[in-house]
């Protein structure tokens, strides 16, 4: 198989596996027992934590915050999300707030998209910020969004559909800045960053973000782990309880093979950032150039160019006038080409349409001709040659 598809998942780095099943076998103890295997579980824990911290803080080098390890992306975005009904319950129990808002965007994640409107569904008042025709949402339009009330603020670092990279930087200062208006402080910035890790250059703290998500299985690591980063000084008070593990706020017996295995990729991951982008660009540029050649097929958003910094070159949207999208994916299937047609989790999504290329101001027919192609660090030049030569045969036969 060809696989163009790692903004989905990753092939996982097997070595790393294999030597966390070897930890999973001698460090079994469960981390929260005091004899000696829970104690040394809980050591393994504590390295892992200390590793995946040391690379996400590689522009800060400092420590603050803390890090909790989840069960994936999903659950990390759903721990700082749903917080904000705790919230809700406390400030209606003691009279001092009636309302809460939340203010994210039209090109979320699921993961966070899906909370959102559940959060609404259960009284909370929510806002939309639409991103410009580029795919990045402009920072004065989600502080414009901010009001007196609003409790939670939450936008992506990467878009997994179309690679836009939004400034987060400056969304931080944006939301300050509109909050002291308000005579207020910031309300909590969360950040969905689990297309930026080990992609683009982002310290969580750096960046002045409350909390952030991010997932094992983005960067060869194994399925079913995560983590939430959540600063100093912006405490989340989760919604499930249980037996107190993970500074309270994830409860359940915590993955230690899962735990040491991401830390082990995401160090990989730092180690190899250079080569692994210098050959991502260049695999970008092999793409673009090879649809500029197929007649009628157009990159998303449109005009974007090879080494735009705006953008991952790990993540390409790709329009085939004419042809839907899922068809173009399941012909590509069977000439032994992954390919998809978006956010994996969308799929299964209650929401029809391609709602983040529509956002963007693509219109609806010509957004769902689009395909999502993703590279990764095993991806090769031959392999795009041949996504490009099927791509383009099987467009000219099926189109309309």
């Amino acid at each position: 198989m060809t696989y163009l598809d790692w903004a989905a998942t990753t092939p996982p780095d097997s070595q790393i596996l294999a030597q966390a099943a070897g930890i999973a076998v001698e460090s079994f103890g469960n981390p929260s027992s005091n004899h000696k295997l829970g104690l040394e579980a809980k050591s393994v824990l504590e390295l892992a934590r200390r590793q995946l911290a040391a690379v996400l803080y590689a522009q800060t080098h400092g420590e603050k915050g803390h890090l909790i390890f989840t069960g994936g992306g999903s659950e990390a975005d759903a721990i700082a999300l749903l917080a904000v009904l705790r919230q809700a319950m406390n400030a209606r129990r003691d009279g001092s707030i009636k309302r809460l808002h939340i203010v994210t965007t039209e090109i979320e994640h699921a993961a966070v998209y899906e909370e959102a409107h559940l959060l609404k569904a259960l009284g909370l008042d929510l806002s939309f910020v639409k991103p410009e025709s580029d795919g990045r949402v402009d920072p004065q339009k989600i502080a414009a969004a901010v009001e007196k009330d609003t409790a939670l603020v939450a936008v992506m670092a990467v878009n997994n559909e179309t690679g836009a990279i939004q400034r987060i930087a400056e969304i931080a200062q944006a939301i300050t800045g509109a909050a002291a208006a308000f005579g207020r402080k910031s309300p909590r910035f969360h950040v969905d960053a689990v297309q930026a890790l080990g992609k683009i250059a982002f310290d969580p703290q750096a960046a002045g973000v409350s909390s952030a998500a991010f997932s094992a299985h983005k960067i060869r690591g194994p399925r079913g782990v995560g983590a939430l980063w959540v600063a100093d000084g912006a405490p989340i008070e989760p919604l499930a309880l249980g037996g107190g593990q993970e500074a309270g706020l994830r409860p359940g017996t915590e993955s230690i093979q899962g735990a040491w295995a991401f830390a082990q990729a995401a160090d990989a991951a730092a180690k190899s950032f250079d080569a692994r982008m210098a050959l991502a660009r260049k695999l970008e540029a092999r793409l673009l150039s090879g649809i500029a050649a197929i007649p009628g097929a157009l990159a998303l958003p449109s005009g974007r160019v090879a080494g735009d910094p705006r953008y991952s070159p790990f993540i390409l949207s790709i329009a085939f006038p004419g042809l839907s999208g899922e068809v173009l994916v399941r012909a590509l299937s069977d000439s032994g080409i992954a390919v998809s047609t978006g956010s994996a989790c969308s799929s299964n999504s209650k929401r029809s349409g391609r709602r983040v290329i529509e956002a963007m101001g693509v219109a609806p027919r010509l957004a769902l001709s689009a395909i999502r192609v993703s590279t990764g660090d095993l991806t090769t030049c031959a392999e795009i040659d041949i996504f490009l030569e099927a791509a383009s045969d099987a467009y000219r036969r099926l189109k309309t």
